[in-house]
């Protein structure tokens, strides 16, 4: 069989049409040669790359099947996938385990949102939050952190201290006071009732021991009042006083 060699263009003729041999068989056709000396650049419905990357995965270009690109930010070496940028997922992903601190993650089981920097992760055994907490429920906590049912604690449980050895105003994140009363009097004004929750708890104690000398005067703020008065007075020494709030107007000694 014999081969014509062609150069040049060839020019795409009206129609083309298989060939017949001698026995009336259609022969086969195919094409042969050398492309050494081209890059095949004008080739078409050849898909070309672009971009080539080291282990980078091809993605398509604007939906043309004879474009690809090797996506840097995408890449596999045969055993880590490695993404810069976004994942997406229409329906979930599933691994052993995550690694992160987990600040951006919404859509919490319970409707949680981590845009307030839930779980930050300080080492393999310590980690904070700065959202509110409600366990026992699907609500809106209207507190840092809000138990709904029955507790149980295994270990202690450290409430606030604030020691004083002057005039103070009471913070509502205050649990004790412990005044020292060894070198003056001392004046306790209360939080405003309706600044508290209703049921808080907050204790006053003498711990300078001195209150018969130096008394210590707690007050409640503007009009509220202490068992129906608006100021109590320490007077015996290393005495205190355990109070609770309606979270209105009213302090209660329990």
């Amino acid at each position: 069989m014999a081969y014509n060699s062609l150069t040049g263009t060839v020019l795409q003729p009206d129609y083309l049409v298989p060939r017949i041999d001698a026995a009336g068989n259609i022969v086969t056709p195919y094409v042969s040669g050398n492309l050494s000396y081209s890059n095949a650049a004008d080739v078409i419905n050849v898909p070309r790359v672009s971009n080539a990357t080291n282990n980078a995965l091809l993605t398509n270009v604007g939906g043309d099947a004879n474009t690809l690109t090797c996506e840097s930010n995408l890449t596999f070496d045969g055993s880590t996938l490695a993404v810069t940028g976004d994942l997406t997922a229409s329906v979930g992903i599933s691994a052993s385990f995550v690694r992160g601190d987990g600040r951006y993650l919404t859509n919490l089981p319970g409707g949680g949102d981590a845009s307030g920097g839930i779980f930050n992760e300080i080492n393999g055994t310590q980690a904070n939050t700065t959202s509110s907490i409600l366990v026992g429920s699907v609500a809106t906590p209207v507190t840092t952190l809000q138990v709904v049912g029955s507790s149980y604690m295994s270990g202690a449980i450290v409430h606030k201290r604030k020691f004083v050895n002057g005039n103070y105003t009471v913070s509502t994140t205050d649990y004790y006071v412990g005044v020292d009363s060894t070198n003056s009097t001392v004046k306790i004004t209360l939080p405003a009732a309706t600044n508290l929750l209703d049921g808080q708890t907050l204790i006053v104690k003498d711990e300078g021991g001195a209150a018969s000398t130096n008394n210590i005067t707690i007050s409640g703020s503007a009009s509220d009042t202490i068992d129906g008065q608006n100021q109590v007075v320490l007077e015996s020494p290393y005495s205190s006083l355990q109070l609770y709030c309606n979270g209105s107007n009213k302090f209660f000694i329990t």
